[in-house]
């Protein structure tokens, strides 16, 4: 039995360049990713469909934010793979294919270092697929599985393959809204005021269906937001299906999207199950 999910995995990328030093004394930024050209070529220079092929086995589906299928989902956020406009994007970025294949800029090489979290597979299997697939538009890749220990600190210079989904918008908040202490969000170098504006008027609203309007528009209002068009600091790869045996002749009520990991079991509505003569 497969249930979809909100259950997404994705990675942050640096918005701001290198250089600065947080309050804890943890290094901070990427040159490279800092440009909003190369987080966007990104973005749509990833094969989701071919992801969910050879790493997931078919079972899941592609995820464009932290919130697909969601009330407070903006549909804008979903992207066409692209290679040859990610090529372009790069290009304009200044970034041009070297010798060997790679990127050079100014004396510099396009490289990432992939972080996931060790003795876990499916990450480790996404980070080597994004590889793979960031190599054809000329950025060269490593990977390395780390523990949570390190893992928060060393994300705030690298890529780092996250697991999120919730039953709550607060995922938005959670990820993108600038923290007081730092003046930057959370989980990975970045700030927009005017996001910031639209999670807080959204906490702030009475009315349900306005507070999803809200949300939606701190995604991407036209102008600004956090989605392709916008700053894109975060770069999401697949929902993935969660997948349970079940004994011949029990009958699993409906399931509800899947969140990831918690907020919603499957047994949950255990009451609704049958079994089947």
């Amino acid at each position: 039995m497969d249930c979809k999910t909100v259950d997404n995995r994705g990675f942050n990328l640096p918005a701001v360049p290198s250089g600065s030093v947080s309050e804890k004394g943890v290094p901070m930024g990427n040159d490279f990713t800092s440009d909003v050209r190369v987080r966007r070529a990104i973005n749509i220079g990833i094969d989701r469909e071919e992801m969910i092929n050879n790493v997931l086995n078919g079972y899941g589906s592609p995820a464009y934010s932290v919130c697909d299928k969601m009330p407070w989902y903006e549909p804008s956020a979903k992207t066409e793979y692209d290679p040859e406009g990610a090529g372009t994007l790069l290009d304009e970025a200044g970034w041009k294919i070297g010798s060997d294949g790679i990127r050079v800029k100014d004396g510099k090489r396009a490289e990432l270092h992939f972080l996931y979290t060790a003795g876990d597979s499916v990450r480790q299997a996404l980070a080597a697929d994004t590889i793979n697939q960031l190599k054809k538009l000329g950025i060269d890749g490593q990977m390395e599985g780390v523990g949570w220990d390190t893992a928060y600190d060393k994300a705030q210079t690298q890529p780092l393959i996250w697991g999120w989904g919730a039953h709550t918008p607060m995922e938005l908040y959670n990820i993108y809204h600038t923290m007081e202490e730092t003046g930057l969000a959370s989980y990975s170098p970045y700030a927009n005021q005017k996001v910031d504006q639209y999670m807080d008027e959204a906490l702030a609203e009475s009315d349900l269906d306005k507070s999803y309007e809200l949300w939606k528009k701190a995604q991407w209002d036209g102008e600004t937001g956090i989605t392709q068009s916008g700053d894109i600091p975060w770069i999401w790869l697949v929902n993935i299906d969660h997948l349970y045996w079940v004994k011949d002749g029990l009958k699993v009520a409906d399931q509800k999207l899947h969140p990831h990991g918690h907020g919603w079991s499957i047994v949950n509505n255990v009451d609704q199950w049958s079994w089947e003569p």
